[in-house]
């Protein structure tokens, strides 16, 4: 493949992936393995986290598509989000694997599978701030551009982000209790986000040079 036209099909298929990677992800850790784990599963542990290294890798492709099919570098606000959220999510790439590694190492570590599984998951309210306030860029643009979107994905898009930051904001100061932030956390993140990565994946089969 030599052009980026070339690849819009695969692209579109790689929307997919992402959006079922997330519901695998959370059917496991809610599921199989239950609220009431402990602890890095050398099982389910170590299948969780190469899910997520694979749903951040191919986020990291998919962030490039968006760049060129919704023209990010033409509005600031939107680019400078864009970039902030392609490395915090190189970064969620970089730390998905480390728990997997530390747990197989043949090597002494003073700091145990456990340990980095949990300063990892300590970025994911970060990172699902940063995704709210993107995405609002994101169809906000759109809305004033080409409507490359469709009227279903920017509503998706703007409940998510209407969900998601005020409540991120609110769980910084201890203001959401777990009984409302655990079913607000799954609407946004396992239902809408997929619903919403879905949809980018078919304005970007649209796209034409």
């Amino acid at each position: 493949m030599d052009t980026f036209k070339d690849e819009i099909g695969n692209l579109k298929i790689v929307t997919r992936v992402i959006a079922v990677g997330v519901l695998v992800n959370f059917l496991i850790i809610a599921l199989i393995q239950g609220p009431d784990a402990v602890g890095f599963d050398p099982t389910y542990g170590t299948i969780t986290s190469i899910l997520n290294f694979v749903i951040a890798f191919l986020t990291t492709g998919i962030l490039y598509a968006i760049y060129i099919v919704f023209e990010v570098k033409k509005t600031w606000d939107l680019a400078h989000m864009h970039s902030v959220l392609f490395t915090v999510v190189v970064v969620q790439m970089l730390f998905a694997l480390g728990a997997v590694f530390n747990n197989n190492s043949v090597f002494e570590s003073t700091l145990n599978a456990t340990t980095i599984a949990e300063v990892s998951g300590s970025f994911t309210n970060t990172v699902f701030l940063f995704y709210g306030l993107y995405i609002y860029l994101l169809v906000r643009t759109d809305k004033r551009r080409k409507n490359q979107l469709s009227k279903r994905t920017q509503l998706v898009g703007n409940i998510f982000s209407a969900i998601i930051v005020p409540v991120q904001i609110l769980t910084l100061f201890g203001l959401v209790p777990a009984v409302v932030f655990v079913p607000l956390f799954i609407l946004g993140g396992v239902i809408l986000y997929p619903l919403f990565i879905v949809g980018v994946g078919d304005a970007i089969s649209n796209y034409k040079e």
